[in-house]
């Protein structure tokens, strides 16, 4: 529920009522762009690991991706109502998605998402596993999301039917409203781990380096270590629209720690990798202190578990783009302060 706050008469609060997209003149051409270009918010990097996105003309789900245990997600975003119909095709896909052989997810992976290297390795340190997983371990479950403008009373009731009936369905809803004549969209970040998720922003981010994708990503994010950029690409390149300038930038590696710290001097740039066209945004940095050469990493960077043992926290830094607390800052720089000699 959104309220327009009245002060002092709080009583008298006025409710925002939920508009339907049509009455707002939203086609569902614009929520489908939307959605897409949301993805890092709607779902959660620190506990899924995306494989792939619905390409044109292939009848495939929206998004398809691994939590650590090796379960498949197949989300389908319906830009309209919902109907019980819309189980009928994400279940459709889980019919032909759940049948794939980790050969099979590791090839699609390969050619949607440019993976270098074997899926088991990506995903043993995406998640932080002591070991990977086996092959069989891959895919013997999997998990629907339908993301969508409201649930009706018969696709509520085939929610339940099919959970009792062992089904995992999660039914994730949007919501638009009109202020001052303008439309919003209301929507949450799935959370499969039912952990609390916060929303913080005091301008300071953590930007990962897209090892688990890109392996050497990191040589042009650092530059020549006075001035570089904090970048993601393809279908997480949106995710560092949050950066305005003048945030504070830590460049994190997998694996390693943090290996630099920067202002951000400028807004998001757009530009091509790869020979693809407009497929990746960055922001510009002017580092504080940056560790260009790996051989340095290991005795200087910044670690992630001395990080949140300093802060008491539990963050996942595998993340594209997240937001950090002052108090991370402050661990981050205590260590680096400590080990720059």
């Amino acid at each position: 529920m959104l309220y327009e706050l009245t002060i002092p008469a709080l009583a008298s609060s006025r409710r925002v009522p939920i508009e339907r997209p049509d009455a707002l003149g939203i086609s569902e051409k614009y929520i489908e762009e939307f959605l897409a270009s949301h993805l890092v918010e709607l779902i959660p990097e620190e506990q899924l690991m995306l494989l792939a996105q619905e390409r044109q003309f292939q009848e495939e789900a929206d998004i398809l991706a691994l939590d650590r245990k090796g379960t498949l997600f197949i989300f389908e975003l319906k830009r309209w109502q919902s109907s019980a119909e819309n189980l009928l095709q994400v279940m459709r896909y889980g019919q032909k998605f759940g049948r794939y052989t980790y050969v099979q997810l590791e090839a699609m992976v390969q050619s949607q998402q440019r993976l270098e290297g074997a899926l088991s390795t990506r995903h043993q340190e995406y998640f932080g596993l002591e070991a990977p997983l086996k092959e069989q371990e891959f895919n013997q479950d999997q998990r629907f999301v339908v993301v969508t403008n409201g649930v009706d009373r018969d696709t509520l009731e085939a929610i339940q039917y099919w959970s009792r009936k062992g089904v995992h369905i999660d039914s994730l809803t949007y919501k638009l409203y009109q202020v001052a004549g303008n439309p919003f969209i209301q929507f949450d970040t799935y959370n499969p781990e039912l952990d609390l998720l916060m929303e913080v922003n005091p301008g300071i981010f953590i930007v990962n380096t897209n090892r688990t994708y890109m392996d050497d990503a990191w040589r042009d994010m650092l530059g020549d270590g006075k001035k570089g950029k904090a970048a993601a690409y393809y279908d997480r390149k949106n995710a560092v629209r949050r950066i305005s300038k003048g945030s504070t930038v830590f460049l994190y590696h997998t694996g390693v720690g943090v290996i630099a710290k920067g202002k951000a001097t400028g807004g998001v740039q757009i530009t091509d990798y790869s020979g693809d066209a407009d497929e990746e945004f960055f922001v510009p940095l002017q580092f504080e202190w940056a560790l260009p050469s790996p051989d340095t990493w290991s005795s200087r960077a910044p670690k992630a578990y001395e990080i949140n043992a300093s802060t008491g926290a539990s963050n996942r830094f595998r993340q594209t783009v997240f937001n950090a607390s002052e108090e991370m800052r402050d661990a981050i720089q205590t260590v680096w302060v400590a080990r720059k000699g």
